[in-house]
């Protein structure tokens, strides 16, 4: 009897697991995901690079006498017009050389006038025959040696001008003194650097790429610039120049991008990075790149038996609170985002959290939807 209630009751239980089993199994699985809605958007293909920035114009004055520093008109810091005097050496000596000069060249011009009055009145009275030949060529070498003397005193008189100009020290073009390598009261060598002038109203940055990119630069193309002084702001220039030339030993070439500097923020020296813009698409649909999977499909080539692969790009959307599979093509990738060409439209929802757990056909439930 007791063998017999103890057989009846472990039935009994049996039956009750196996029905809680079943009904737990035939529960449905609801998996939460984050979705995305596709809208149209821009984006953009980049070639990313680091460099520093220089002024469009750059130039080192030098001395080209040895005398002393007497005066500096325009410290560092100054802003300068082209051929201001920015310095001025010791002079004295060379200013009265150039006095000396100055008046030899008015007595040879004095000289020189007399002799050439001689000179047609007798040349009047050679053809005349009123004087002989031996005195016309006295006249003639007279008039020569005259002449050639006021050569001389005139190209003397331009050199000590030269001379008496080059103590004053100019800006070849307009800009800013950047740096001053003497204190007044120095003497200055010839052919030493004296200052520095820089224009940065402009400002460039000389860009070495590999040669890959060679045929993906243009002039003209959008150059983004970063840089750590100022962070989250973006300057904008564009590309000027291109050397055709690749270095036989770094495979790179040199891409000028200069930018705009009127506000002065940006300085020779500052280092960042800069994004050359080579493509840029408007009103495409763009979804985070995170949301696009890839299936490798495994062929055979029917005339040679060989095999290959294929991958197949897709998406989850989300229809009707379940995950369907979109193949799809994309475009350009940049940023962490992606160009989608074909396989979706406007307004649909692309898993982008849940999309590797998630199986075509599963119900899910939507937490959160990014616009």
């Amino acid at each position: 009897m007791k063998k017999t209630l103890l057989f009846v009751l472990i039935i009994v239980a049996f039956t009750l697991t196996s029905c809680h089993k079943g009904k737990k199994e035939t529960q449905e699985v609801v998996i939460p995901v984050k979705t995305f809605a596709i809208h149209p958007d821009t984006i953009e293909a980049y070639i990313e690079i680091t460099g520093g920035l220089k002024a469009q114009q750059d130039a080192v004055v030098y001395s080209t006498i040895s005398e002393e520093l007497v005066e500096i008109r325009k410290p560092v810091g100054s802003t300068v017009r082209k051929n201001e005097i920015i310095a001025v050496q010791d002079n004295n000596l060379w200013n009265e050389m150039l006095n000396q000069a100055e008046a030899a060249l008015a007595s040879a011009k004095a000289r020189f006038q007399q002799i050439e009055q001689d000179y047609k009145r007798f040349e009047r009275l050679y053809q005349e025959k009123a004087i002989s030949q031996q005195q016309w060529d006295q006249i003639k070498a007279n008039y020569q040696d005259a002449e050639a003397a006021l050569r001389r005193a005139k190209a003397a008189y331009l050199q000590s001008k030269v001379q008496f100009e080059n103590t004053f020290i100019r800006a070849p073009f307009s800009g800013m003194v950047g740096s001053f390598h003497f204190d007044v009261g120095e003497m200055i060598p010839a052919g030493q650097p004296v200052a520095r002038i820089v224009n940065n109203r402009m400002v460039k940055a000389d860009l070495y790429l590999p040669d890959i990119f060679i045929n993906h630069i243009r002039p003209g193309q959008t150059v983004v610039g970063e840089f750590p002084t100022y962070p989250g702001e973006k300057f904008t220039g564009a590309v000027t120049r291109i050397d055709p030339a690749i270095d036989p030993l770094s495979r790179t070439f040199r891409v000028v991008a200069t930018f705009g500097n009127s506000d002065r923020k940006l300085r020779p020296g500052m280092y960042g990075r800069f994004l050359i813009i080579t493509e840029r698409h408007t009103d495409v649909l763009v979804i985070p790149d995170n949301a696009v999977l890839i299936r490798t499909v495994l062929k055979v080539n029917p005339k040679t038996g060989q095999t290959y692969t294929i991958p197949h790009k897709f998406v989850f959307v989300v229809e009707d609170s379940t995950a369907r599979i979109r193949p799809v093509q994309t475009g350009i990738e940049s940023r962490g985002r992606i160009e989608i060409v074909a396989g979706l439209s406007k307004g649909e929802q692309v898993i982008v959290v849940g999309q590797k757990v998630v199986k075509e056909g599963e119900k899910v439930h939507v937490v959160s939807t990014i616009q």
